[in-house]
């Protein structure tokens, strides 16, 4: 996917509110009213107090606490951080370093408009 391309893709997040986060086995969901991402690299949670990686004491339920913001903007920044910021400047960030993924994608992306999906 082309740079404008990808970015569009992850714009249609904008203005949308995390809606609920499943905990799977050994990958989380987030869904975000409609689109959902599901994650098996580190998953850093920034609510602009505490900072806390996936794997780490505290992390569900600062995790969890996202739930209902409403995204301000996306950075996709291949090879480094999907990165998901919220309107109270609280963010999430996916790692994309590669020593950081654990199978074959750190990310995979569907439910999109027109049945848009996208891995990493």
């Amino acid at each position: 996917m082309s740079d404008e391309i990808t970015s569009e893709f992850w714009n249609e997040l904008v203005d949308c509110q995390l809606s609920s986060i499943e905990f799977v086995q050994d990958y989380l969901q987030l869904k975000f009213d409609g689109p959902t991402i599901n994650v098996t690299n580190p998953l850093t949670v920034n609510d602009n107090k505490t900072e806390i990686t996936s794997g780490n004491n505290g992390f569900r339920d600062l995790l969890c606490n996202q739930i209902t913001k409403i995204v301000k903007d996306v950075t996709f920044e291949p090879g480094k951080a999907l990165t998901i910021r919220f309107i109270d400047n609280s963010q999430i960030a996916v790692s994309l370093l590669p020593e950081d993924y654990s199978s074959g994608e750190a990310i995979y992306a569907h439910g999109f408009r027109n049945d848009n999906w996208l891995t990493e």
